[in-house]
């Protein structure tokens, strides 16, 4: 798959005496979505990341950097180099995994121009590592006026809790979980736990700092 490169102004972050607007704009913009964008010259040389591409290699569960570079902390750094060298000079989008088994994280490389720089660059977009923030949960909950109990239930079916775990880590019965469901589907017009996911996932990957 091959795509023209696009223009996005990014740079490092900026000092308090820099007083380009766009920039700074472009900065907290990318701050606010909750996925890990790191962008890299051709070598993998991290030239910028937003916050959630600094707690991803604040971990060190997929990506470290070492020196000034980023790489794999898994099978996976040659195609890790392979996709951002394709990216950076010869214009190729790809999709990919990274990790080990039960970490894995999925890859989109795209290439991308930052226009002082001069050099070639892409920038990294990895997955999400749950379908919605914890933001976007609230922020959900919120409009649908879910209540208490039912914003915890909601939160443990997004993560991939059932019906009956639920009900034991909250020490109810299963009846009471299902009635929560059902005014939880109500609520957001769904049918079925599945729909609920799905309508989950339809918010904007928004962020917090906190």
């Amino acid at each position: 798959m091959t795509t023209e490169s696009f223009s996005l102004q990014v740079d490092s972050r900026p000092t308090q005496d820099d007083g380009n607007m766009a920039d700074q704009f472009a900065i907290a913009l990318a701050d606010q979505i909750d996925c890990a964008l790191l962008v890299c010259d051709s070598d993998s040389r991290l030239l910028h990341a937003n916050l959630a591409g600094h707690r991803v290699i604040a971990s060190c569960t997929v990506l470290a950097m070492v020196g000034d570079r980023i790489q794999c902390t898994s099978p996976s750094q040659q195609e890790w180099c392979k996709a951002v060298h394709n990216a950076a000079v010869n214009h190729r989008c790809r999709l990919f995994w990274i990790g080990k088994s039960g970490e894995r994280t999925m890859v989109i490389a795209m290439p991308i121009v930052i226009k002082r720089l001069r050099i070639s660059t892409a920038v990294m977009m990895l997955s999400r590592r749950s379908v919605c923030s914890k933001l976007g949960v609230e922020l959900l909950a919120t409009l649908h006026e879910l209540t208490f109990a039912e914003r915890r239930v909601f939160t443990a079916l997004l993560n991939n809790a059932s019906p009956r775990k639920i009900a034991a880590t909250h020490g109810v019965t299963i009846a009471t979980i299902r009635m929560q469901i059902q005014a939880i589907r109500n609520k957001l017009g769904v049918r079925s736990i599945d729909a609920l996911l799905l309508r989950a996932a339809e918010v904007p990957p928004v962020t917090s700092r906190h």
